[in-house]
């Protein structure tokens, strides 16, 4: 019997909860539904560490960040790494990456390119090893001056209209006549939306706003947001430049936004539509188990805050749907998931098995089997190479279970309990229980769970004794000069 074929499309800062059948009243995504029916939809997905650079590096290697120290942004994956790519081309699959890598350049770090420039470098074949058709880029963050590279050609393309709709069709393409048809193939879409700049076509935007205001969660606080990423104000977005000083002027922006961000969702949505239209014309649906997912999500207003990064489920959580042959259909898991687990379900998937990744192979629960005994998963801020960022004088760990989060926050000389919410109970985290006498039981167990996940993934972050638990790898603070 033949091996099923691969679709992998990565959606970028799309939240778990940012679908119809996750129960968003904003949104209408028929075709993602449709997938998630036909397939497996977990519910407790999430980006080990919430920011692009440090989800692709752990996707493409099943390797968590912290064994790399890789920071938020700014970091080229080593030729010295076997992908993702490699190991899956080594089951005898054709393998094709489309759209944005983000694992190359120095953007957004000191001295490194900027958007224009690093849209329009190419990445060497040494640095996207093991995907032998490749139409991509590095990153560009407009999705309508996009430009992007075939195979080993030094001249981009510049792709036409939307970069979403422009990418889907590239992937049209590959499915109707560029790939192989003596083997199963894998094949890898990232695009960049509903990353911001908020750009949505003028037909999906007008389909969002006909539908009224955008409707916030129960712990969405607009006047609270006290810090506006860059990319967020974007004078050329829906709503124009932004006046943080003015309550007016932010909630309009914000609105606008979060209107926009609902677009470029639906737009996608349509794409997926179109993809599965795509494969059913060639004869492929059957043969083909499609994938979708983001890299993290967006905090858009909760708890105050705006973009990712931060240990919230509005910024770890991520979707994660699974459809296709073999794939048991209309099933939702609570299995708390990790980006560390996509490396060994996909190779699974095509057959093969690495036994030295850290992350569980899902292939076999996606088949119909029980779910693989885990207390939870490891969430992580690794590092921040920008002065001024957040994070950059302290880091924070986590563990996320089915019930609880718990979360420490510190630097070297050992971090200290910050955050512990009932997920069960308050799944919009407006209770923190960190210092609630009555959950000191609950938090000294998820403390020393949390200093197992450490040790077994050989991150020397330095915890703190906590609710009788002892520490581990504390440096104590150098004296002071005379």
């Amino acid at each position: 019997m033949r091996r099923p074929n691969i679709v992998v499309v990565l959606a970028d800062q799309m939240r778990r909860d940012a679908l119809s059948c996750a129960g968003d009243a904003n949104l209408r995504t028929p075709h993602i539904d449709a997938l998630a029916a036909r397939g497996i939809r977990f519910t407790a997905a999430n980006s080990t560490f919430p920011a692009c650079v440090p989800f692709r590096f752990s996707m493409l290697t099943g390797q968590y960040a912290h064994s790399r120290n890789v920071p938020a942004l700014g970091y080229r994956l080593s030729p010295a790494e076997r992908t993702l790519g490699e190991a899956i081309a080594a089951q005898g699959y054709a393998t094709a990456y489309i759209g944005k890598w983000h694992l190359y350049s120095a953007y957004g770090v000191s001295g490194g390119l900027s958007l224009s420039q690093a849209a329009r470098t190419p990445v060497p074949a040494s640095h996207r090893r093991g995907f032998d058709y490749w139409r991509g880029f590095e990153l560009r963050n407009d999705f309508y001056d996009s430009w992007i590279f075939s195979d080993d050609s030094p001249m981009p393309e510049r792709l036409e209209g939307h970069q979403t709709d422009a990418l889907f069709r590239k992937v049209f393409r590959y499915l109707e006549q560029d790939r192989p048809t003596d083997r199963p193939f894998f094949l890898m879409l990232s695009v960049e939306a509903p990353h911001p700049p908020f750009m949505a076509t003028p037909e999906h935007l007008a389909r969002v706003r006909a539908r009224g205001p955008w409707r916030g969660r129960p712990n969405t606080d607009v006047a609270g947001i006290e810090f506006f990423p860059p990319e967020w104000h974007d004078p050329t977005g829906p709503a124009g430049a932004i006046d943080a000083s003015d309550p007016a002027s932010v909630a309009r922006v914000f609105e606008a936004n979060m209107q926009a961000y609902c677009a470029m969702i639906e737009q996608i949505d349509d794409n997926m539509g179109l993809l599965d239209a795509c494969l059913s014309g060639a004869g492929l649906r059957d043969e083909t188990i499609v994938v979708f997912l983001s890299d993290h999500g967006e905090l858009a207003g909760s708890h105050g805050q705006l973009g990712k990064a931060q240990p919230w489920e509005e910024s770890v959580g991520v979707p994660f749907v699974v459809a296709g042959p073999g794939v048991v259909q209309g099933r939702q898991s609570e299995l708390p998931v990790g980006t560390e687990d996509l490396y060994p379900t996909f190779l699974g998937l095509a057959g093969g098995v690495d036994a030295g990744l850290p992350g569980e192979n899902l292939a076999p629960l996606l088949r119909g089997g029980p779910e693989p005994a885990r207390d939870g998963v490891l969430l992580e801020f690794v590092t921040e190479t920008r002065a001024g960022r957040g994070y950059y004088d302290e880091t924070w760990r986590g563990i996320r279970t089915r019930r609880h989060k718990y979360t420490v926050l510190g630097n070297r000389g050992g971090a200290r309990p910050w955050q512990l919410f009932n997920l069960q109970s308050d799944p919009f985290e407006l209770v923190n229980l960190v210092d609630d006498a009555d959950s000191a039981p609950m938090a000294a167990n998820l403390h020393r769970q949390l200093a197992g996940l450490l040790v077994a993934s050989g991150d020397d972050y330095a915890l703190g004794p906590a609710f009788g638990v002892p520490g581990q790898n504390c440096v104590a603070p150098e004296p002071l000069p005379g």
